[in-house]
């Protein structure tokens, strides 16, 4: 296989991608070659130009969206959520007292990270 350019120009390198896929994925043949196969749609997708990057944006984004119910970070969503139910909670630490305040805070920071750059 040849290589497209030089490794410094990667987003990620292949270090990455053995850490990402060795742990259980690898062991699974056929979801590699799905994944292999996704990989080269999206890939496909960005080379047929404009329309292409947007629809390969959008499949990106379902992906992630649906990854994320396998998350530790769903797990314990869930688990707040449960508590909230169950009245456990403080008002401060109702899930979306949490949630809504922390996008506030990446809003923010991410306000003033773009301000900085200009």
């Amino acid at each position: 296989m040849s290589k497209v350019c030089n490794e410094n120009e990667l987003l990620v390198d292949n270090e990455t991608w053995t850490a990402i896929l060795e742990p259980e994925l690898c062991k699974d043949s056929a979801a590699v070659e799905c994944l292999a196969r996704l990989l080269f749609v999206i890939k496909k997708e960005i080379n047929s130009g404009a329309k292409g990057v947007i629809r390969a944006s959008k499949i990106l984004s379902n992906g992630i969206e649906l990854i994320y119910l396998y998350t530790n970070v769903h797990k314990a969503a869930l688990e707040l959520y449960v508590l909230s139910l169950e009245g456990q909670l403080k008002p401060e630490d109702e899930p979306l007292n949490l949630i809504n305040g922390a996008i506030k805070r990446g809003s923010n920071q991410g306000k003033y990270q773009r301000k900085a750059k200009r």
